[in-house]
């Protein structure tokens, strides 16, 4: 469910050919690298996306923070 929301929401900025901010997030691993800038921006501040300019939904940010709080496991 998670891979579903970043492809939705944050690929587009956060990909191989676009990294904004230096941040991919288009592999399992550089998920679980960031994992916890990932909580911080789209959860506590929710900072991401930019103006919510993907339109992330409370329901997603929810999902995330669940993910996080869970250990935030990039293993399917």
């Amino acid at each position: 469910e998670l891979q579903k929301v970043l492809e939705q929401r944050c690929y587009m900025c956060h990909n191989a050919q676009v990294q904004m901010k230096n941040v991919r997030l288009d592999s399992p691993e550089a998920v679980k690298l960031h994992a916890q800038n990932i909580y911080q921006q789209v959860v506590v501040t929710k900072q991401m996306p930019m103006n919510n300019s993907t339109g992330l939904t409370d329901a997603e940010r929810a999902l995330v923070g669940q993910w996080f709080q869970a250990g935030a496991s990039t293993v399917p």
